[in-house]
């Protein structure tokens, strides 16, 4: 880990205490109420990873260290684990997977919401 990943770790742990004692000094403040608060590595951006073989691999070696197994599904491969409402994972999403939706996305200006509502 080099100096600056180490710097962002010790901010990120530092913010979420300081997250925690907040709301727990407030309690007026609300909290989300529904699904969990997520933390997610992008294996891609966030780690040392330089290729797409690299960034799949680091998914795995997290899900290791987290002792659970990746899923894979439509090219997103996560590794996760619950800490109460608060989710830490790694994720990554091939580029076929991100090509895909580009394909899907592209059509979305085909059709408008005026022509279904005139329907």
């Amino acid at each position: 880990m080099n100096a600056a990943q180490h710097h962002r770790r010790r901010e990120l742990i530092a913010g979420l205490r300081a997250l925690a004692a907040f709301l727990d000094s407030h309690p007026q403040v609300p909290v989300p109420r529904y699904g969990a608060i997520r933390v997610s590595v992008h294996t891609n951006y966030d780690t040392d990873a330089t290729t797409e073989p690299e960034a799949i691999a680091e998914v795995e070696r997290i899900a290791a260290l987290l002792g659970t197994t990746p899923t894979v599904e439509g090219g997103h491969h996560v590794a996760g684990m619950e800490f109460g409402s608060v989710r830490y994972e790694a994720v990554l999403v091939t580029r076929a997977a991100m090509a895909r939706r580009a394909a899907l996305d592209s059509y979305s200006d085909a059709i408008t919401l005026d022509e279904i509502e005139e329907a």
